[in-house]
């Protein structure tokens, strides 16, 4: 979902690195709205000016994680399509790298305001997505198309996120299935518009 643009520089990702696992350390020893970017900089070894030529502030360390593990591993949006030719938006999320990651991301879930950060951020992805579509619908259909999809990844997102932080508590099967019984379903007057299904990676 993310598109990174240009080579990686090895340093600054090595410094991202060091920092964001100052975080995570930090938030071991202490809650996260008393951690300062003067403790993240002693516990990463970095100085303030090096901290804010990559990040405005700490909440930026965190949200910059989660959201390229969003574009690489956490959710995926592809599209496959039925026997009969209908088109269907497929929504990936990565079960594999969530639970190996368990303890990172629930303490990222936790900080304030992230998720709403989240949410804010992922309104741009189903619109770029789905651009292709436009030449192919009305612009009525194009624009249930755009908001069929917002709502479906946000409300998807809103409970794996719930599921997720509060321990897992029902089998991720069970939550697919859930997930995808409330999903808003087609009917005739939208018959141009591609299917929606959420579907869980395992392996």
């Amino acid at each position: 979902m993310l598109q990174k643009s240009g080579k990686p520089n090895r340093q600054v990702e090595r410094t991202k690195s060091w920092i964001f696992e100052a975080v995570m350390l930090l938030m071991d020893e202490n809650s996260y709205d008393k951690i300062t970017v003067s403790d993240i900089c002693e516990k990463a070894g970095v100085a303030r000016p090096t901290f804010y030529r990559n990040y405005n502030d700490k909440d930026d360390v965190v949200f910059e994680y989660l959201m390229n593990s969003f574009g690489t591993e956490l959710l995926n949006m592809e599209k496959s399509q039925k026997d009969d030719k209908q088109d269907i938006i497929v929504l990936m999320f990565d079960f594999k790298f969530m639970t190996k990651h368990q303890k990172n991301l629930k303490k990222i879930l936790a900080v304030a305001d992230i998720e709403n950060r989240i949410f804010r951020e992922l309104q741009k992805y189903p619109i770029s997505f789905i651009k292709h579509y436009k030449s192919k619908l009305t612009t009525h259909e194009y624009l249930v198309c755009r908001y069929k999809l917002c709502f479906q990844i946000t409300g998807s997102l809103r409970v794996i996120f719930d599921w997720f932080v509060n321990d897992m508590p029902m089998p991720i099967e069970s939550i697919v299935e859930m997930l995808n019984a409330m999903n808003i379903p087609k009917v005739v007057q939208y018959r141009n518009i591609p299917s929606i299904v959420v579907r869980i990676k395992k392996e």
